[in-house]
């Protein structure tokens, strides 16, 4: 059974500039899709974020390295919960990976329906689902994300990241 992640995060999702793509291109086939709930005005989702963005950056690298685009696919997707427009933007131009456009957040009630479906009560939480079928692998991806991440890059203790 395979997990319809439109229905999760929208039809499309940003990167870069702000070019769209489509979900289900995007996710198809992957191993791994990890939510990343975080925004701007969070110090804690500050100091993480730059973790995160730099072992997928790694693990990127670490594919194309090694030639294997299928080895433990992963997909970072950015649920802000930023309310202005401008700190999302700001905050999401940091980051390597793909997120939620900021109108669907609101308009679709996705940070909502996410953050109730997934009990997220506090940020930064990084949500890790199976790629296939959606389930929930973790809720404590903050914790565990160095297992998933190949590549070489910066662990610190988990006093650090908290």
């Amino acid at each position: 059974m395979s997990c319809n992640f439109e229905e999760l995060v929208g039809p499309t999702l940003l990167i870069g500039e702000g070019q769209e793509v489509y979900t289900k291109d995007l996710l198809k086939d992957k191993k791994y899709v990890m939510l990343y709930f975080s925004a701007q005005w969070c110090p804690p989702c500050r100091r993480f974020t730059p973790l995160l963005s730099e072992a997928y950056t790694a693990h990127k690298q670490y594919i194309q390295d090694n030639n294997n685009q299928t080895e433990e696919d992963i997909e970072v997707i950015f649920v802000s919960l930023d309310s202005v427009q401008t700190d999302f933007d700001t905050y999401r131009s940091k980051m390597p990976f793909y997120s939620v456009p900021f109108a669907n957040l609101w308009l679709l009630h996705i940070k909502d329906k996410l953050s109730s479906r997934y009990g997220v009560r506090s940020i930064p939480t990084l949500v890790i689902l199976n790629g296939q079928d959606g389930s929930v692998i973790t809720k404590n991806g903050k914790g565990e994300y160095a297992t998933y991440f190949k590549g070489e890059y910066e662990v610190p203790s988990s006093c650090c990241i908290s």
